[in-house]
Order: C-alpha cells, then sequence, then structure tokens
C-alpha cells in the first residue's frame, strides 16, 4: 500500500510539473518582404498539437515543454525547425527556383508576385545592383522614363512614387534629380503596387512605385565602400560609403556619397503648318542639343531606438545638395514649298541649377499585445530650394541677308516647405477578422519667384508679361479605415479614405473632399494559387511645376507654361487576378480616368509658336490584359522573369469646338534573364519592347532596348564586382507624333543610354546577423510603413 501511495504521488508530481511547464506562445510568420503569410502551417515537431496563422499572420500555441521544437510550413515556402518562444516573428523563403543573394548566403527569389504587387530586389541584378535609384527604374521592365521625367508604368503615366513608403512631394526633373542622390546600393527592394490599400494616399493613377532602403540587419558594426563608374558618350560616377551599427537597444544606419557625371538631351522636331489664304504649305525642322553637368552631393541617417520590446523610437534623415550645369543650342529653320529656306533660328541657352533638399521623419512605433495589435506615429518634414539662372539668345537670319539678335534672361528662386503628421493604429480582433485606421494631414508651402529679362539699349530691362511670382499653399487632411476578413480559404477587404483639400493661390482658391473605397475580395486554392478581384478609386491632383505660371522658353518658336486652371484627374480602376505560388500572374484590367491630366501643344496661329501646356482631357479610359512571371526555369543555369501586357488606351479632347479622339492598342513586353556562369560568376540579359503608344494627342512610336551584366562574389562574398552594359543598340529613343491643331508633329529624344559601367563593393563586418542571436527576447526590426 505505501509503494502504491508513492506510485500515486508521483505520478500527480509529474503531472503538476507539466502543467506547469505548459505555455501559451505567440507568434507571426511572414514572407521575405515582411507580408504576413495566411493559412501557415504551425506544430509541436512529432506530435498532433498544431494551428494555422491567422489574418495577420499570427498564431498561438500551447506547448508543453520549452526544449519543443516548432515545425514552420507554407506551401511554396521553404520549411523552418525553429526554437519556441513567446512573441517570436518567423520569416520563411520562397523555395522557388532560387538565386544567390549578393550579400548573405541565404536564397531568395528575384521578383515576388502577389494580387496586389510585384517586388523586385534590385541587388540581385548586376544590370540594377549599381548606379543610383533613377538608373535603375530606367532598366526595369514596364517602366519608361523621359527626358523631362515623365514617367510610365505599364504604359501609363500618373505614378506616384515613394521613397521608404514617404512621398518627396516632387516631380518631373525636380523628382528624377532626387532619384540621383539615391545610390543603387542602399536599396533594399523595389515594390510596384498595382492595388494600394486605403492606408496609402490615394493619388496614383498608374499605381505606385516604392523604393525600399536598406537597414542595419548585423549586431555589431559593418562598413560598405561602393565605387561605380559608366561611360557613354559622356561619363559618369558614383562613391559611397555606409556605416551601420547595431547594439543593445540602438541601431544606426548612415551612408555619404558624391555623384559626378555628363548626360545629354538630343532632341529633333518637325512640324507642318497648313496652308491658308495668304501663307503656303510650311515646314518647320529644329535640333536641338543639350549637355548636362552633375555634381551631387548626399548623406542619409537612419536611427531606432529600441525603447521596450514593445516600443521602437526612429529618426530619419535624409539630404542632398546638386548642382547642374546645362548648355544647349537650337537650329530652327522654317522654309516653304516655293522656297528653300524662309529663315533660320540659332538659339543657345545656358542653365545653372542648384538644388538643396532635407527630408526628415521622427516616429514612433508600439505593439499593445501579440496578436498584433500596434499604434504608430510620426512627424515629417521636407525642405527643398532651388535657385536657377537661365541664359538664352537667339539669332534670326533670312535668306536677303537681314538678321536680328535677341537675348534675354531668367531668375529663378523658390523653395517647397511641407510638414506632415499621421497615426496609424491596427487591431485584429481575432485570427480570421482585423482592421486599420488612421489620420494624416499634410502643409505644403511654395513660393517661388521667376525675373525674366531682355536686353535693350545694352541693359537688362524687366519683361511683366512673362515675369511672375509663384505662391501656393496646400493642406490635405485625410482619414482611413479598412477592415480585412478570413474564413477558410475566402479573404475579403475593405477600406475607405477619405481627403480633404484645401489650395490656395496667387490666382485660384479651392476646397473640396472626396471619398476613396477600396476593395478586394480573393480565394485561395489547395494549392496555394488564389484568384483575387480587386477595386479602387484615386485621384491626381495637379503636380506644383504644373500648377506653376511661369514660361520656361526653349527658343522663339518653343514655350512652356504651367496651367493655373487645371482641376483634378480622378480614376476608378477595377482588376481581376489569377495568381500561381506568389510566382505568376495573369489579370485583365478596366480604368476610367474623369478629367485626365495630359501635356498638350497649342499652335498659336499669329506667331506659328507652340505652347506646351498640361490640361484637363474630356476623357480617357485603358483596359487590356497582362501576364506576370517571377521565376520561370527552362534549364538549371537560366531563371527568367517576365512581364506583358496588352493595352487599349483611347483618349478624347475638345478642339477649336470639336471633339478628336486618338485611340491605339499598345504591346508591352519586358524580360530579365538570369544566367549561372562557370566559376561563380552569375550573368543577366535583358530588354523590353514597347509597340506605339497613345499618350494624350501625341502617339509614342515603339521603343525596345537590350542590356546585360555579370556578378560575382570575392573575400568570402566580402566583395562583389558588377559589369554592366546598357542599350547596346542605342535604341532606347522617345519617338512621338502626332495631329496638332492641324499641323503635323513629330519628335525624337535620345539620351545617354548606351553605357558600360563597373561597379565594385566591399564589405567590412564584425558581428552576428540577426537571425543567429539567440535571445529569449523578441528583437523588434520593423519600421513604420506610410
Amino acid at each position: 500500500m505505501k509503494k502504491l501511495f508513492l506510485f500515486l504521488v508521483m505520478l500527480q508530481g509529474i503531472g503538476f510539473a507539466q502543467l506547469l511547464g505548459q505555455q501559451t506562445i505567440h507568434g507571426k510568420i511572414i514572407d521575405e518582404i515582411g507580408e504576413p503569410l495566411i493559412g501557415a502551417t504551425v506544430f509541436v515537431k512529432e506530435t498532433t498539437n498544431g494551428t494555422i496563422t491567422g489574418i495577420n499572420g499570427t498564431f498561438q500555441l500551447e506547448i508543453v515543454n520549452a526544449t519543443d521544437t516548432l515545425t514552420v510550413s507554407f506551401i511554396g515556402y521553404t520549411t523552418q525547425n525553429v526554437a519556441p518562444r513567446n512573441n517570436m516573428t518567423i520569416t520563411l523563403l520562397s523555395d522557388v527556383v532560387q538565386i544567390d543573394e549578393v550579400v548573405v548566403a541565404a536564397q531568395k527569389p528575384m521578383v515576388l508576385i502577389t494580387a496586389d504587387k510585384t517586388t523586385i530586389f534590385p541587388p540581385l541584378s548586376p544590370t540594377t545592383a549599381s548606379g543610383n535609384a533613377y538608373s535603375v527604374l530606367k532598366n526595369l521592365p514596364g517602366i519608361i522614363i523621359n527626358s523631362d521625367g515623365t514617367i510610365y508604368l505599364n504604359g501609363k503615366s500618373g505614378v506616384k512614387v515613394l521613397v521608404d513608403g514617404k512621398s518627396s512631394y516632387l516631380s518631373g526633373t525636380d523628382l528624377i534629380n532626387y532619384l540621383m542622390s539615391l545610390p543603387a546600393t542602399s536599396l533594399n527592394r523595389i515594390e510596384l503596387i498595382n492595388h494600394p490599400s486605403a492606408k496609402y494616399e490615394a493619388a496614383g493613377n498608374a499605381g505606385i512605385i516604392d523604393i525600399c532602403t536598406h537597414k542595419t540587419n548585423l549586431f555589431g558594426y559593418n562598413v560598405k565602400l561602393n565605387t561605380y563608374y559608366e561611360q557613354g558618350k559622356y561619363s559618369r560616377s558614383n562613391n559611397n560609403i555606409s556605416f551601420g551599427y547595431r547594439k543593445n537597444k540602438w541601431n544606426i544606419t548612415s551612408m555619404l556619397g558624391y555623384y559626378r557625371g555628363g548626360d545629354y538631351v538630343d532632341l529633333t522636331t518637325n512640324r507642318n503648318y497648313p496652308a491658308t489664304n495668304i501663307e503656303p504649305l510650311t515646314f518647320f525642322d529644329q535640333d536641338s542639343y543639350r549637355r548636362r553637368k552633375d555634381n551631387n552631393k548626399y548623406f542619409s541617417l537612419v536611427t531606432d531606438f529600441y525603447a521596450t520590446e514593445k516600443t521602437t523610437i526612429g529618426l530619419n534623415v535624409r539630404g542632398n545638395t546638386s548642382n547642374r550645369i546645362e548648355n544647349g543650342t537650337i537650329n530652327s529653320q522654317f522654309y516653304s514649298e516655293t522656297t528653300d529656306n524662309d529663315s533660320t533660328v540659332i538659339s543657345q541657352t545656358n542653365n545653372d541649377r542648384d538644388w538643396k533638399n532635407l527630408t526628415s521623419s521622427l516616429y514612433i512605433q508600439h505593439k499593445i499585445d501579440s496578436l498584433g495589435k500596434e499604434i504608430s506615429a510620426s512627424v515629417d518634414g521636407v525642405y527643398y530650394s532651388i535657385n536657377e539662372t537661365q541664359y538664352h539668345n537667339d539669332v534670326l537670319s533670312r535668306p536677303d541677308g537681314a538678321s536680328s539678335e535677341s537675348s534675354s534672361q531668367t531668375l529663378k528662386d523658390g523653395n517647397i516647405k511641407m510638414g506632415s503628421a499621421r497615426i496609424d493604429w491596427e487591431y485584429p480582433i481575432n485570427e480570421q477578422w482585423c482592421f486599420d485606421a488612421g489620420i494624416k494631414s499634410d502643409f505644403v508651402t511654395i513660393n517661388n519667384s521667376f525675373d525674366y529679362q531682355n536686353i535693350e539699349n545694352n541693359m537688362w530691362v524687366v519683361n511683366p508679361e512673362l515675369s511672375t511670382n509663384f505662391y501656393y499653399k496646400e493642406n490635405i487632411n485625410a482619414g482611413y479605415f479598412c477592415s480585412k476578413y478570413k474564413v477558410h480559404k475566402f479573404t475579403a477587404e475593405v477600406g475607405v479614405r477619405i481627403e480633404n483639400t484645401n489650395v490656395e493661390g496667387d490666382e485660384f482658391e479651392q476646397s473640396y473632399t472626396n471619398l476613396f473605397p477600396n476593395m478586394m475580395a480573393s480565394w485561395r486554392f489547395e494549392n496555394s494559387n488564389a484568384i483575387s478581384l480587386t477595386y479602387d478609386r484615386r485621384i491626381d491632383r495637379p503636380n506644383y511645376k504644373d500648377l506653376n505660371p511661369f514660361v520656361y522658353v526653349f527658343d522663339e518658336y518653343t514655350y512652356e507654361q504651367g496651367n493655373t486652371e487645371l482641376q483634378p484627374q480622378f480614376t476608378n480602376r477595377i482588376m481581376l487576378s489569377y495568381t500561381i505560388q506568389r510566382a505568376y500572374k495573369v489579370s485583365a484590367f478596366y480604368n476610367n480616368i474623369l478629367d485626365a491630366i495630359i501635356k498638350s501643344y497649342i499652335v498659336r496661329d499669329d506667331s506659328k509658336r507652340v505652347w506646351v501646356m498640361p490640361t484637363n482631357m474630356s476623357s480617357y479610359n485603358s483596359y487590356g490584359i497582362q501576364v506576370d512571371a517571377g521565376n520561370l526555369k527552362f534549364v538549371d543555369w537560366l531563371q527568367t522573369s517576365l512581364h506583358t501586357e496588352l493595352v487599349q488606351n483611347n483618349y478624347g479632347w475638345i478642339e477649336n469646338g470639336t471633339t478628336v479622339k486618338n485611340e491605339n492598342i499598345t504591346f508591352q513586353i519586358g524580360i530579365q534573364n538570369r544566367i549561372k556562369l562557370p566559376w561563380g560568376w552569375n550573368g543577366e540579359i535583358n530588354g523590353f519592347y514597347n509597340s506605339r503608344m497613345a499618350y494624350g494627342q501625341m502617339d509614342v512610336l515603339p521603343v525596345w532596348q537590350l542590356s546585360g551584366g555579370i556578378q560575382r562574389n570575392f573575400f568570402n562574398d566580402n566583395a562583389t564586382l558588377n559589369i554592366l552594359s546598357n542599350d547596346w543598340f542605342h535604341s532606347n529613343k522617345i519617338r512621338a507624333g502626332g495631329v496638332i491643331c492641324g499641323s503635323d508633329v513629330s519628335t525624337q529624344d535620345f539620351t545617354d543610354h548606351t553605357i558600360i559601367g563597373v561597379s565594385f563593393t566591399y564589405r567590412i563586418k564584425k558581428g552576428l546577423d540577426v537571425k543567429d542571436v539567440k535571445s529569449n527576447k523578441e528583437i523588434n526590426t520593423n519600421r513604420i510603413s506610410l
């Protein structure tokens, strides 16, 4: 009896000990780019004790022993075995066709595709791992950039460009100059977002390009040195040093660099003026050549302080100073069917432009609980200034020997000041249902002065007709709410964003409030494929340059001016997509744009002068199909990514009281081929083709490009060498043609795309990677996404 009593006590003690050892752990499963994996399996190894992740990729699971091992799996991703701990975040890597990552030994796919976006990793490609953000974007399939800074994404303009989730509030050449200050070595990934949630600003009818930069992921310190040189018609170089330090509660990343280079714009324009009762059919030929010299100094500093396990405070500061000297000549010739040469104008233009740009962000993020509840807030600021001097000289010659000369100069001085504040709240109700909400306010002030002067009697005299001051204030107040619900294989997301816009200028004042609904429904199949239907409404307000009434004089016959009467454009978009294992996608889409803002051309009969200015068109819609393939593997040594699209663009506008239309169907294809070469080298050949495309009054004629490069790591993967060559056949030239007010117009626009370049990066590091740090404390490495 005594032995039986002792045996029962022992059993009871063991059970009590097990009860004491049992605990509930919480965690989250994400992919390489931080997106939650819904429906991933988590179970205790060699048991039937398990669960699946909910709508935010979160889970909770009871374990008995701290020595248990968790097995985490998801279709299309590699399975991981990890030690359990509370508030853990587990990253699964895709097991589709993979390639070596540049810096670390882990494997990553080059392209990830989901229903709402495509994610590209520039460091994995020899042709995008060097240069700057501007040169990287130019080499991505589906993106075309004009010399004036207009960006097309999949054949559509109206692209919103973000850096780390934040707007630069710049456009055109000012935006391009800013992108040139972001070295390619600082880029982590680029997200092409075709269906932004209500959390994003409602701007961007063609979608959003979010350029995400690197952040220190090493405990200890790391230093990265990079030098890049490329030679086209002119040379360009980019040299920078970055430093990262992470210890205890501090994480610091900084960069300092210098860009210097030359470029050119070779523009040819031909116009035919129809015959009148007074004048015969007249022809106008113009050759313009502008050479640019850029000097750009830039820096960045990102600091995160992990105050507690749940609270992170951060500061992000980025800035650059730039100088561009642009000298150009324009030869313009008039002639008719009856005369060989009616007149010739030779123009000389010299520009000296200085930019200064500083952006900053102070943010805080607090995790409320392990289910994913969190609140974040940030205060942002932007200061941008420009000082420019333009000198212009025209010499007019006639066949009879008579000639005349005129000179002018413009003094431009201006700045943009922006302040912004926002609060975001994420609140999962349970594993199936969550909602997000937030508010934001932006305040922008622009103050520019343009002093236009002519020479009269050897003295500079102000021209009051062309001189102007531009004062502009904008305040946008926004709030959003979105909810996401998942039951079994069905996921639904519904959101709405409200934006109140208040605009004040010297010649206009506007105030309006709009609602922007956002909806998505998705069904995931057993094989991890999914079908989804999305709808959203978006707005594109006139950018500051388009509103500015300042007149930019190219020559006596070509003026460019802003339009203070521009109205915002609104877009309704719907898309049906079928996604296969986050690597392939087939989509059908329809876009309807009201009051589309398009660069237009107006011919003045009295002077044959063409005024270029943005206007609101009466109608614009587009529809088509597109196919994306992230990882095609035909043989072991070749991996291919593909984007192709067939789209119909229809434009309509009023001209002399009559509705005029421009309609065209366009085929686009972009291919990236990753090639595994001998002796540790990786190679790449990529290219794109864009057939004739309607764009407002003009048609953009076919354009194509082939590029390639090779890449290899040295010194135990501490150094990387890239050799690249772009636009092998000098075919990337933007050509356009159309009929403007009865006049036939055609243009050819060349820039310095054909180059060969070499980049060398060397890394010095001491410490452990985050994934190698064994700690029972969850380390918060997330940045606020705005």
